[in-house]
């Protein structure tokens, strides 16, 4: 039977335990027969290990895409921001070729790419940013970018890494890991990938976590949309185990999880 959101608030969980990062909780997600703990408990407190520990180990798939197989993640509606917006994902690389994060599902100028200097690079309509920080070192970083009146900024792993000015809209997102073009395909591993419009009287979130083992279509968490997986083969397809920062696979393949 799973536990509220209410239960463990009374549990008083927030006087003994420290502070969990954000990244590091999201992952966690359903824990077995504990149920699922709600996004606000682990905002609130607790040591991934005393956690782990306590409910269970915390695993999930991860999937590597192949830019030789053109994988990628097609979503069966698009996205469109009419105005403020958040796109949040995140992904490891150690590729310095120039390979898309997401795109728009036409050949237009809106996506997030990693640079073949290593660095993130966007476009949303009118406004370009290149970034500063290297991700191309097989962490696992975090990238968000928001769109607020005409200011679009680029966060890696909570860091600002640049601006730009947009007066054009909307913007669209559709691909995850691939272009409208039949080129540039990411390699590597995108996970979590959130969007949220914040352009109408409440935020609309569309968020996949990209972590099938065999199925070949994932609903979105909150039940809006789903991605399609485009030649993505069960061989790349892995399960990972956390302790602490570290991603493990049965092979003994690791993701550090960027500070």
């Amino acid at each position: 039977m799973a536990i509220n959101e209410e239960v463990y608030k009374n549990l008083g969980l927030k006087g003994f335990l420290g502070a969990l990062p954000e990244r590091i909780y999201k992952h966690l997600g359903s824990l077995g027969h504990v149920g699922t703990i709600s996004d606000r408990l682990f905002k609130e407190g607790g040591y991934l290990s005393y956690i782990t520990n306590l409910l269970g180990v915390v695993s999930r798939y991860f999937v590597t895409l192949d830019p030789v197989l053109n994988s990628h993640y097609e979503m069966a509606a698009p996205i469109t921001f009419a105005g403020d917006f958040e796109a949040e994902v995140e992904f490891s690389t150690t590729s310095f070729a120039v390979h898309i994060i997401v795109s728009t599902s036409e050949i237009t100028q809106d996506y997030i790419f990693v640079r073949s200097t290593g660095e993130v690079g966007l476009r949303v309509s009118d406004g370009a940013i290149t970034g500063t920080i290297v991700v191309a070192d097989g962490k696992l970083h975090t990238i968000k970018v928001t769109k607020v009146g005409t200011t679009v900024s680029l966060f890696v792993d909570g860091i600002l890494d640049g601006t730009a000015t947009t007066t054009t809209t909307p913007t669209e997102i559709g691909l995850i890991g691939g272009w409208s073009a039949n080129s540039l395909y990411y390699s590597g591993i995108i996970a979590n990938a959130k969007f949220t419009d914040q352009s109408g009287a409440s935020d609309v979130v569309t968020t996949f976590k990209l972590d099938q083992a065999t199925a070949n279509t994932e609903s979105s968490v909150e039940g809006n949309n789903s991605v399609n997986y485009v030649n993505i083969p069960q061989s790349a397809r892995d399960l990972y185990t956390l302790d602490g920062n570290i991603w493990t696979d049965a092979a003994g393949n690791t993701i550090e999880v960027a500070p």
